[in-house]
């Protein structure tokens, strides 16, 4: 909601607001604040068997800063691998 209503506010401006929303992505202060026991579970979970790496999700934000998603607004985009 806080993002569609930020971007309803941009609008005006011609400034676009949109969310990203990964499910695990890796990260090495991930890594020190979570146990393994805990990341595998969450690595099962996703289809492809495998967290995110950080550039894959950097991926979707370049893709909504270039003009490719010059008429999006107000979206979040969900970059995930999730089952269910």
């Amino acid at each position: 909601a806080l993002t569609r209503c930020a971007a309803l506010e941009a609008a005006d401006f011609g400034v676009r607001v949109n969310a990203v929303a990964p499910s695990l992505a890796m990260h090495p202060h991930l890594a020190k604040v979570t146990t393994p026991e805990l990341l595998a579970e969450l690595t099962e979970r996703e289809a492809f068997g495998r967290y995110a790496e950080p550039w894959e999700i950097a991926n979707v934000i370049v893709f909504l800063a270039s003009g490719y998603s010059s008429y999006m607004t107000g979206e979040t985009v969900s970059v995930s691998s999730q089952r269910a």
